[in-house]
Protein backbone atom coordinates (compact mmCIF):
# COMPACT_ATOMS: atom_id res chain seq x y z
CA UNK A 1 0.00 0.00 0.00
CA UNK A 2 1.48 3.29 -1.32
CA UNK A 3 1.85 5.96 1.70
CA UNK A 4 -0.21 9.77 1.14
CA UNK A 5 3.09 11.38 0.91
CA UNK A 6 4.39 8.65 -1.86
CA UNK A 7 0.83 9.34 -4.05
CA UNK A 8 0.95 12.80 -3.56
CA UNK A 9 4.69 12.87 -4.79
CA UNK A 10 3.57 10.46 -7.91
CA UNK A 11 0.56 12.70 -8.33
CA UNK A 12 2.61 15.91 -8.67
CA UNK A 13 5.51 13.92 -10.64
CA UNK A 14 2.42 13.15 -13.43
CA UNK A 15 1.57 16.52 -13.83
CA UNK A 16 4.53 18.01 -14.57
CA UNK A 17 5.59 15.11 -16.92
CA UNK A 18 2.08 16.12 -18.62
CA UNK A 19 3.37 19.83 -18.43
CA UNK A 20 6.48 19.16 -20.28
CA UNK A 21 4.73 16.96 -22.47
CA UNK A 22 2.72 19.09 -23.88
CA UNK A 23 4.77 22.04 -23.63
CA UNK A 24 6.94 20.00 -26.28
CA UNK A 25 3.09 20.16 -28.50
CA UNK A 26 3.61 16.08 -27.69
CA UNK A 27 0.54 13.47 -27.88
CA UNK A 28 1.10 10.75 -24.78
CA UNK A 29 1.73 8.05 -28.30
CA UNK A 30 4.26 10.53 -29.48
CA UNK A 31 6.05 10.44 -26.41
CA UNK A 32 5.86 7.04 -26.10
CA UNK A 33 7.06 5.99 -29.28
CA UNK A 34 10.50 8.76 -28.13
CA UNK A 35 10.90 6.76 -25.28
CA UNK A 36 9.94 2.69 -26.00
CA UNK A 37 7.22 2.87 -23.44
CA UNK A 38 3.65 1.86 -24.44
CA UNK A 39 1.18 4.86 -24.45
CA UNK A 40 -1.19 3.40 -21.19
CA UNK A 41 2.32 3.00 -19.30
CA UNK A 42 2.78 6.88 -19.96
CA UNK A 43 -0.60 7.92 -19.01
CA UNK A 44 -0.23 5.87 -15.91
CA UNK A 45 2.99 7.92 -14.93
CA UNK A 46 1.35 11.07 -15.95
CA UNK A 47 -1.98 10.07 -13.43
CA UNK A 48 0.31 9.31 -10.79
CA UNK A 49 -0.84 5.77 -10.82
CA UNK A 50 2.54 4.03 -11.62
CA UNK A 51 5.88 4.58 -9.86
CA UNK A 52 8.20 4.63 -12.60
CA UNK A 53 11.72 3.13 -12.22
CA UNK A 54 14.48 5.70 -12.42
CA UNK A 55 15.94 4.54 -15.47
CA UNK A 56 12.28 5.12 -16.86
CA UNK A 57 12.37 8.62 -15.56
CA UNK A 58 15.79 9.18 -16.86
CA UNK A 59 14.38 8.11 -20.53
CA UNK A 60 11.34 10.46 -19.94
CA UNK A 61 13.74 13.56 -19.34
CA UNK A 62 15.72 12.79 -22.18
CA UNK A 63 13.03 12.39 -24.73
CA UNK A 64 11.58 15.60 -23.58
CA UNK A 65 15.15 17.36 -23.33
CA UNK A 66 15.57 18.60 -19.59
CA UNK A 67 16.90 16.62 -16.44
CA UNK A 68 15.17 14.09 -13.94
CA UNK A 69 15.32 17.03 -11.41
CA UNK A 70 12.43 19.19 -13.26
CA UNK A 71 10.13 16.19 -12.36
CA UNK A 72 10.33 16.57 -8.66
CA UNK A 73 10.79 20.57 -8.96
Amino acid sequence: MLTPGFKDMLNGMGRRISNLRRQQGLTQEQLAEKTGLDRVSVGYIEQGRRAPKLSTLYTLAKALGCDMGDFFA
